[in-house]
């Protein structure tokens, strides 16, 4: 559908060598909410100004949306100027967070939860921890991750809906890789390590509630060695979720 841009890893190659390189930094937390105020105010304010006054003698109240695939899009990049980079970019979004540390997010998120039987699927490829507005939140960015927030744009663009302003969903995920002779991170220091920095900014706005939207940011650093075996983990956990009401 319109505006769905799905780069792959390949066809962004030769862009690659000429991409401006991505220092992962670790986000203290006054930065990283800052960067989530901004993002959200930006978004609401667009989505804001989609609101329909009522007509002349019409009751103020939702409002009846036709399908509308230039609301919903999709901005996925891989950069990799090779193969090897391509495998390294896969390793990183394959790597799980324990799930052991999801049940635990998840308990404290719902005191009531049985730790033991939390509400998150079975299995090792978990990612998620809690949802809001019907939306899993996100406790590490893996493919899994990616597949499901697209699913919901691309799903949006063919819905109409009703709602008081024009609803919306945006995603855009971009994974870049970086060698460093020595790179340091969370107190530890690497040596001769591949560090892949992926980066997922998801709105959803009038999509779940006619009158509220939720947008969000994180950011996941993962260090390999030569042969792609993840070494260090860095970004994973609870993500700040913005919620906007009307």
């Amino acid at each position: 559908f319109n505006h769905l841009v799905i780069t792959s890893m390949k066809s962004i190659s030769n862009v690659d060598r000429s991409a401006p390189r991505f220092r992962p930094v670790a986000l203290t937390p006054t930065i990283a909410l800052s960067a989530a105020v901004l993002s959200l105010s930006v978004f609401f304010g667009s989505a804001m100004a989609a609101m329909l006054a009522p007509k002349e003698g019409e009751e103020a109240g939702p409002k009846d949306w036709p399908v509308n695939p230039a609301k919903h899009e999709i901005v996925i990049k891989r950069v990799a100027t090779d193969d090897k980079q391509a495998a390294m970019i896969a390793a990183a979004e394959m790597a799980q967070a324990p799930r052991e540390a999801l049940l635990k997010e998840s308990k404290l998120q719902d005191p009531n939860a049985d730790g033991n039987q939390a509400a998150l699927p079975e299995g090792d490829k978990v990612w998620w921890y809690q949802e809001k507005l019907g939306t899993r939140i996100p406790y590490a960015i893996t493919r899994d991750a990616i597949i499901y927030y697209s699913d919901i744009v691309a799903t949006n663009a063919r819905k109409a809906f009703k709602s008081y302003a024009e609803p919306s969903t945006h995603l855009e995920y971009q994974a870049s890789v970086q060698f460093h002779k020595e790179f340091k991170l969370d107190d530890k220091t690497f040596s001769d390590v591949n560090v892949v920095t992926l980066k997922l900014s998801f709105a959803a706005n009038f999509t779940a509630e006619a009158t509220s939207g939720l947008s969000f940011e994180k950011t996941r650093v993962v260090v390999l060695d030569a042969g792609n075996k993840v070494l260090h983990l860095s970004g994973d956990g609870p993500t700040e979720a913005m919620i906007m009401m009307l």
